[in-house]
């Protein structure tokens, strides 16, 4: 499925000359005049990077960045500045931006920039995917096994059976062993399933 750009411009010339050389190279793109217009798109529809000038009438590029990073996390912004705000870019970095363009913008750099970044995100959500799978693995693969040897070791400790005292310390501590992994493994599934809860909502 191709990445979606929501391009966020007040200058009606860059932003569809924009559009078109990302809609060539492959891309969907959309336009928006300014931070309130692109606020509103994108509470009804989802982006994968959102191309922001910095100096717009109304909302302007920070104040939308600092929104964006807040209500739509998985949604990468990549700064456009002049020249004459260089300094203004590299504070955007700091405030969560992933990248800054200067214009004029060339658009080779442009396309190419953004497929770095698009790579850059496909590496992450993969990464992702392989943290959920091994931890799902992990639960299934680990807990039952540790739950029955946690069992075994506790009817041995509660039968009659004729134990020495070293050998009833070992199986204690065996049990210690297995309450303290199973605990653990439970734990790491919490921490998944909330990851993932997380993931659904900032989706949204």
């Amino acid at each position: 499925m191709p990445e979606r750009i929501l391009i966020v411009d007040d200058e009606e010339t860059l932003r569809l000359s924009m559009k078109a050389r990302l809609e060539t190279a492959g891309f969907v793109a959309e336009v928006a005049e300014n931070g309130e217009e692109a606020l509103g798109r994108m509470k009804r529809e989802e982006f994968d990077v959102v191309l922001m000038d910095i100096k717009m009438p109304g909302m302007g590029g920070i104040e939308a960045l600092r929104l964006f990073n807040e209500l739509f996390p998985k949604t990468d912004v990549v700064m456009l500045t002049g020249f004459a705000d260089f300094s203004t870019a590299i504070e955007c970095l700091k405030l969560g931006a992933k990248d800054y363009l200067v214009k004029p913008v060339d658009a080779t750099e442009l396309v190419a920039r953004l497929r770095s970044l698009v790579r850059s995100r496909s590496s992450e959500r993969a990464l992702q995917e392989t943290r959920r799978s091994f931890l799902s693995m992990l639960y299934i693969d680990l807990l039952g096994p540790l739950r029955s040897a946690r069992e075994s070791i506790e009817r041995v400790l509660k039968s009659n059976a004729k134990l020495s005292g070293e050998q009833r310390e070992e199986l204690s501590n065996a049990l210690a062993q297995c309450e303290k992994m199973i605990a653990r493994i439970q734990d790491m599934d919490e921490e998944m399933k909330r990851s993932g809860t997380a993931e659904v909502e900032s989706s949204r």
